[in-house]
């Protein structure tokens, strides 16, 4: 993976991962740590990318008001069928 700040291919991969489990990376030119998210536009978002691809299908596919969609991913959190 590249470096977003300077676009350098002399990277490594850093060993665990981040709070939500993304893969860290150090760039060899610049010192920089970065993860799988960096410049990208879930980079703050603390929600697994998952959880938010689902809730993005499900809002526009069932047309479900955000309303309806906290309701479906609460009950689904608790393992309730609704």
């Amino acid at each position: 993976m590249n470096c977003p700040p300077c676009q350098s291919s002399l990277t490594t991969e850093q060993e665990g991962r981040t709070v939500h489990g993304f893969r860290r990376f150090r760039c060899r030119d610049c010192g920089r740590r970065y993860n799988e998210r960096t410049g990208t536009v879930l980079n703050r978002v603390q929600v697994p990318t998952d959880i938010v691809f689902l809730v993005v299908f499900w809002r526009l596919r069932y047309k479900l008001s955000l309303r309806d969609l906290a309701g479906a991913l609460a009950n689904a959190s608790d393992g309730r069928c609704s």
